[in-house]
């Protein structure tokens, strides 16, 4: 992994601390700047504090309708709207489907860190030019 020259900032939502400090880890290696949120609502009141570049959330953090209407807020809200959101699940697309179509990317755990790092930069490439990245 390199680190990149310009820092961006990202707002991880985990609530499993060994996988927090890992995705967190990964996020500053990469030149992230991150704000650890154990909750959706204070991820939801970061982004809307500060303007982020990227939001990685666990899916599991909250009852799937919640998380529904949590990337729907963050999708209207004009300075989120263009942020890639990136889900993590112990499962799989099929199960997790009415997120999936939502999210710029979806990973299942487990995974490799490589991929974590991909889905990133292709999401906030795709948002950057103004397209919805397909999920993973």
């Amino acid at each position: 992994m390199q680190a990149n020259l310009f820092k961006r900032s990202a707002v991880l939502i985990e609530k499993n601390s060994s996988h927090r400090k890992l995705y967190e880890d990964v996020l500053i290696a990469n030149g992230f700047d991150v704000y650890v949120a154990r909750s959706a609502i204070d991820g939801l009141i970061k982004t809307k504090e500060t303007q982020q570049d990227l939001t990685v959330i666990n899916t599991e953090v909250a009852e799937e309708s919640f998380i529904e209407k949590f990337i729907s807020k963050m999708r209207d809200e004009s300075m989120s709207s263009a942020m890639p959101i990136i889900g993590l699940s112990v499962y799989n697309q099929e199960y997790k489907k009415n997120i999936v179509k939502i999210l710029d990317a979806f990973l299942t755990k487990p995974f490799s860190i490589d991929r974590f790092i991909e889905s990133i930069l292709t999401s906030i490439e795709s948002r950057a030019n103004g397209c919805k990245s397909p999920s993973n």
